[in-house]
């Protein structure tokens, strides 16, 4: 097990992994394209300008949007993951960038997050939480993808280093009572949740969780 000594040590942690792992993970097959996701879109004005955290190698969601129309800025931690992902799609931007450290007010009518925020511990996320919704407009749309506990009551807590391609990583599924205990008294509203058994030969069997939220009201601290 490797020692976690404070916050800092996660996200570079991750970053060490994600930058070795980037080329391998640019070929994983990686799945098909759940209903939320166009319904996210759906919930977006025409050629809107939105944010996908842990953009990765821009693959498959930072392309998909790009053709639907709309302006995209992909941050990731990995630097190796951001060169890959401007060679995949020179038609969106993207940035080397912790989503622990957005800077972003009132800026994107979508933020998109699909598999990254389960990255970061529990003070990492209200944290970064409440730097989402700062970056929405108003009526901004967001659209959260992780895992699940497949238990209730389970302690998410421990075993939170898993392995990808031989390097360590901090990942922590996260309870739909967390995820909305989060996000409601932020001033986000729950438009759609959808819970589904995905599995991929990357990861095994996952408990997929989705949440769609709209901002009623901008954040302030």
């Amino acid at each position: 097990m490797i020692a976690l000594k404070d916050d800092f040590d996660i996200i570079k942690l991750n970053k060490k992994a994600w930058d070795k792992a980037a080329k391998t993970y640019d070929k994983e097959f990686h799945g098909k394209i759940y209903n939320l996701f166009n319904d996210f879109c759906e919930k977006l004005p025409k050629g809107g300008y939105i944010l996908d955290l842990g953009s990765g190698t821009g693959l498959p969601y930072a392309k998909l949007l790009i053709e639907k129309g709309f302006k995209v800025l992909g941050i990731d931690v990995s630097a190796e993951m951001i060169k890959i992902a401007i060679k995949n799609v020179p038609k969106a931007k993207f940035k080397e960038m912790s989503m622990t450290d957005l800077n972003y007010k009132k800026e994107f009518d979508g933020i998109f997050s699909s598999y990254s925020m389960l990255l970061i511990n529990p003070l990492l996320f209200m944290e970064t939480a409440k730097k989402i919704i700062q970056a929405l407009k108003k009526g901004g749309v967001f659209y959260l993808c992780l895992n699940g506990p497949w238990v209730e009551g389970t302690d998410l807590n421990k075993d939170v280093l898993i392995e990808f391609k031989g390097e360590k990583m901090y990942s922590r599924a996260y309870s739909k009572e967390e995820i909305l205990n989060v996000f409601i008294p932020l001033g986000m509203k729950l438009l759609k949740f959808n819970r589904e058994i995905i599995t991929s030969e990357t990861w095994g069997k996952e408990n997929m969780n989705t949440y769609i939220f709209i901002s009623e009201e901008s954040y302030q601290k």
